[in-house]
């Protein structure tokens, strides 16, 4: 007896000094806990696992039921708020029933002795086990107060099956917040982690033990509430109790999206930005079109919905069917890189927009055209000839795109992608002009990010699936388009013609626009749809995960309807304008009248003509020359050599400079060009004020390398733009006569090492030069 009293005191020195010197331990972050993902009106999308593979969901003290925690500690502990965190009587009485009588085992575990034991995994089963216990309690309730410990209890208790806190136990058994428990649900969870494997409520034997219980907790709730008998009529009530195989598993992609980007240490209630209606809606949407195009080889499909004005992400469907392993259905679509086609278009014609280059009704080369070793060709393997560059933007041209893409000088087309955080980019020069046409790679949420940017004039701002965008730092708000820039761009979208294949319905012109655009990639891999409307933008995306090709994948009629089918479904019809809506005073942009088929002001022989937008000072706006009032013969129908009003006539004609009429002939189009003078005409009198020369080759300030392996390839050829009355050019070089040659046709000069001036002479006397270099390198 001597020895147990030694020993006894021994204990007591020992738990005396832990209780003294002991650090204060960390009762939350020692371990992992789950997500729970909401929309934004708190409907539960999914709980994630915390990494121990246990639902476990970190909830505040102040975010618990008071008749829960009330429940808990009359239940567990109800001397709780007196003892210094062990109870002694208690345990000097379990331990003489249990060691000295050996009557029965009588448990005297406090609350904090089973923190403890949660806490640091401590057996409890055995007497050093039962020490440490009691150690490790004192040791908690010197560093915490009685609130504190009881919030650890809450969140670490074990509530059946893999389910740890009441967090987690309220929201999957009765899919509530621990603050909105009625007192028969808040008694139930009180009673289940004295006993968790037998009182789990999922299981019929689980139920009845657990009410079982709650029954006897009730009663003595009764003893200190007696007002609660009124509850009474409910306590007999079934309840209503989930499983976790019950759980949803809503927005899959959307929401392995978000986890991905928190860290282990940001858990609890997540609120998203979700709108579940939406979501569902657009899931039927793609599932039904998948199904009713299967037999032309279209099995999988991707969207995004997003809120330009909040940039919060409304609606994502990574793919067709999340279960689908024959389609890889766990990839995620939005974020997959993929060639994006034509969609980037738009961009190469705002940044020319705001370099001067060009206006909606700016005239553009559809032709053939080599860019180096590059000669683009268009879907259709067609070429229109002069096209507005409206319409080369609608009509998806390539050459044009292209061509512009090569005048870019302040910025370029690479440069803006990564200024716009296009990641995963190569080295420019792997792409060289092919990015306007898709060469480079994109996600769609990428995608709508861009797109955002032309719905907020210009500003790029970061896409956000958290409904309080917070959470996640922003990056700085940077201007990669001008406010004028990104409205014109809208306004040319938006008379993109929606689609009418496969008879879906599509927008009542009196409703709300659509500023929309597609994209095909190469070998027909990708089908994209992206548009506009309202505040929101939807891009859709047809294809295979794999890559592999379908002649069916041709975005406007593959991706087209998918997204005009979303686009009437899920955004209000609100007569929204792109032309009112999107405009603000303070954009530099005016309105005037256009002359329809040169795209310049139209000048008093212009006939066709039409409004449309540019930018005062910007713009490269002129008035045309190209319909001119010659003189002609009223005998002959010659060209006058001057007018006189007893034998000739004024009539207008077409005066298109020599590229221009070279192109509309190839394109088959038939103009009214003027006629040739007559015989008796002199040079001093068919000299006209038009077009001097335009020297496009060789290229002004451009140095050329002499190849010597191959001396057919240095063969410069020389050629330029012509007025149409020129027919013949004359070639200088350092003033020197070199060649005559027809205007139309090129010169091909064998180049020499230099530098020189190029002087082109027409025979009508006008002129123009340039400068250029040639260099030898020698290997």
């Amino acid at each position: 007896m001597r020895r147990f009293f030694w020993g006894l005191g021994s204990l007591c020195i020992l738990i005396t000094l832990v209780y003294i010197f002991s650090p204060k331990p960390d009762l939350i972050t020692f371990t992992s806990y789950s997500k729970a993902f909401v929309d934004r009106n708190d409907k539960l999308l999914r709980i994630t696992l915390a990494e121990d593979q246990r639902y476990r969901l970190y909830t505040p003290l102040s975010s618990v039921a008071d008749n829960l925690k009330q429940a808990t500690v009359l239940y567990e502990d109800k001397d709780y708020y007196q003892h210094i965190g062990i109870d002694a009587t208690a345990i000097l009485r379990a331990f003489w029933a249990t060691y000295i009588t050996q009557q029965r085992r009588i448990g005297a575990s406090t609350i904090t002795m089973q923190v403890a034991r949660l806490r640091w995994q401590i057996p409890s089963n055995t007497i050093t086990g039962k020490i440490e216990q009691l150690i490790r309690a004192l040791q908690l309730a010197r560093h915490y107060s009685k609130q504190e410990v009881l919030e650890a209890y809450l969140n670490l208790a074990p509530y059946g099956r893999n389910i740890e806190g009441i967090g987690a136990a309220s929201l999957i058994y009765f899919n509530k917040q621990p603050a909105d428990l009625s007192l028969p649900e808040a008694l139930t969870l009180a009673v289940i982690p004295q006993n968790p494997n037998k009182r789990t409520p999922t299981t019929v034997s689980g139920f009845k033990h657990a009410s079982s219980a709650r029954i006897n907790l009730f009663n003595k709730w009764l003893e200190l509430y007696p007002n609660a008998i009124s509850q009474q009529k409910y306590m007999s009530l079934p309840l209503q109790v989930r499983a976790p195989e019950q759980l949803p598993f809503l927005a899959p992609h959307f929401i392995t999206y978000l986890d991905n980007q928190l860290s282990r240490w940001e858990h609890g209630i997540i609120k998203t930005s979700l709108n579940s209606d939406k979501q569902k809606q657009l899931e039927h949407i793609l599932s039904s079109y998948i199904a009713s195009k299967s037999n032309i080889g279209i099995a999988n499909a991707s969207a995004l919905l997003l809120n330009y004005k909040t940039m919060q992400i409304e609606s994502m469907v990574g793919s067709a069917d999340f279960h689908n392993t024959a389609i890889s259905g766990q990839v995620n679509g939005v974020l997959a890189k993929r060639s994006p086609g034509s969609t980037l278009k738009p961009f190469v014609y705002g940044l020319a927009i705001d370099e001067g280059l060009i206006h909606p009704m700016t005239l553009l080369k559809d032709a053939p055209k080599r860019f180096g070793g590059f000669s683009p060709e268009n879907y259709d393997k067609q070429f229109l000839g002069p096209i507005l560059a409206g319409n080369a933007l609608i009509e998806s041209r390539n050459v044009p795109a292209v061509d512009l893409q090569a005048k870019l000088t302040k910025t370029s087309f690479y440069a803006f992608l990564k200024s716009a955080g296009i990641t995963k980019l190569k080295q420019q020069s792997f792409y060289g002009l092919a990015l306007a046409l898709g060469g480079g790679e994109v996600s769609m949420l990428e995608l709508v990010k861009l797109y955002a940017l032309l719905a907020n004039q210009g500003a790029l701002k970061s896409p956000s699936g958290f409904f309080n965008n917070t959470i996640l730092a922003s990056e700085d708000e940077k201007k990669l388009l001008s406010p004028e820039a990104s409205y014109l761009i809208l306004n040319i979208l938006k008379d993109n013609p929606p689609p009418t294949e496969f008879g879906l319905h599509v927008f009542d012109p009196e409703k709300n626009d659509v500023a929309w655009k597609t994209g095909t990639s190469w070998a027909f891999r990708d089908a994209w749809s992206i548009g506009i409307s309202g505040d929101y933008i939807i891009a859709v995306w047809v294809g295979n995960f794999d890559g592999s090709g379908n002649d069916a994948f041709v975005g406007r009629t593959a991706a087209g309807p998918l997204l005009f089918s979303a686009l009437n479904a899920l955004i209000p019809q609100q007569a929204w304008s792109v032309e009112k809506d999107t405009f603000t005073e303070n954009l530099n942009v005016k309105k005037v009248e256009m002359c329809k088929n040169t795209g310049d002001l139209p000048g008093k022989h212009c006939l066709n003509k039409q409004k449309s937008w540019f930018i005062p000072g910007v713009s490269p706006i002129k008035i045309s020359t190209i319909y001119r009032a010659i003189p002609i013969l009223k005998s002959t129908g010659e060209r006058a050599c001057e007018f006189d009003l007893s034998t000739t006539e004024m009539k207008v004609y077409e005066f298109w400079p020599s590229d221009f009429l070279h192109i509309f002939q190839q394109a088959g189009i038939s103009l009214k060009t003027p006629p040739a003078y007559a015989a008796n005409c002199s040079l001093d009198q068919t000299s006209s004020s038009g077009q001097s020369p335009v020297i496009r080759s060789p290229q002004s300030n451009l140095e050329y390398v002499l190849q010597h392996d191959n001396p057919l390839s240095n063969q410069i050829p020389f050629t330029a733009t012509v007025d149409p009355d020129a027919k013949t050019l004359y070639w200088f070089i350092n003033d020197r006569f070199i060649a005559k040659s027809n205007a139309d046709k090129p010169f091909f000069w064998q180049a020499e090492v230099g530098e020189f001036t190029i002087r082109a002479v027409d025979d009508s006397g006008r002129a123009s030069s340039g400068r250029f270099k040639v260099v030898n390198i020698i290997r």
